[in-house]
């Protein structure tokens, strides 16, 4: 991928967040409600944690599908470091190297200090996988 196509994408996805707080902000009725449509219920077996509710009408106006919706929500929890690599990617419904790719191509810390390390050192280790003369 190139830097002008994610320059590119980031625009749209900023632009699609603000026409969705823009629709969010607006006063509504109880008549408004309920002509905006039912509430769409996102989830299925693959997601820990059961489903997501997500009112029909915000699903809409975030021109989002319900995959790029929960992309989207997986990325921003992992990068606010509130859920871990595995929850996120599983509630992305994506695979371990693919949600890694993703976080690199936006530029999201992978959360990985020397605390980290340390402990797969020592793992790697126990598994007597790692040999001391290769370092």
């Amino acid at each position: 991928m190139t830097k002008s196509f994610v320059e590119d994408q980031l625009v749209e996805l900023s632009r699609r967040l603000e026409a969705l707080e823009a629709r969010l902000a607006e006063p509504e009725s109880p008549q408004a409600l309920r002509e905006a449509g039912p509430v769409y219920r996102m989830g299925s077996e693959r997601r820990e944690g059961g489903s997501v509710i997500v009112p029909a009408k915000v699903l809409r106006a975030s021109g989002l599908t319900e995959q790029e919706l929960m992309v989207e929500l997986a990325v921003h929890l992992f990068e606010e470091d509130l859920i871990s690599l595995g929850v996120a990617k599983s509630l992305a419904g994506m695979s371990t190297a693919d949600f890694m790719r993703l976080l690199g191509q936006r530029g999201v810390n992978m959360h990985y200090d020397v605390e980290d390390l340390e402990e797969d050192i020592r793992t790697l280790k126990k598994l007597g996988l790692w040999d001391e003369d290769r370092r």
